[in-house]
């Protein structure tokens, strides 16, 4: 499948987010594989934007799945916009 992204790698359209999409970008920052807790920080932010229309902070992903800032950087240690944002198909403030 072809995904459309911005110029950055960013998914353009939210809704065409799927589990592959996820699987290719961990794999082009060179994760080894999705663990529960990649998993449920990206549905957290999915979740959130779907309800609010924003991307959360990420003290706000942080604070909803009981993570310290380092076990976040420790997930996604390409970073939080660059890692688990793009992961979970959204776009960039």
């Amino acid at each position: 499948r072809v995904y459309r992204v911005n110029w950055k790698g960013f998914l353009i359209d939210p809704a065409e987010w799927d589990d592959e999409y996820a699987a290719s970008m961990a794999r082009e920052f060179g994760y080894t594989q999705l663990g529960e807790k990649h998993w449920r920080v990206i549905a957290f932010l999915r979740d959130h934007y779907a309800r609010t229309g924003k991307i959360a902070t990420v003290y706000e992903t942080c604070e909803a799945n009981n993570l310290d800032l380092e076990d976040l950087e420790e997930l996604f240690p390409s970073g939080y916009h660059r890692g688990a944002v793009k992961i979970a198909g959204l776009r960039e403030r």
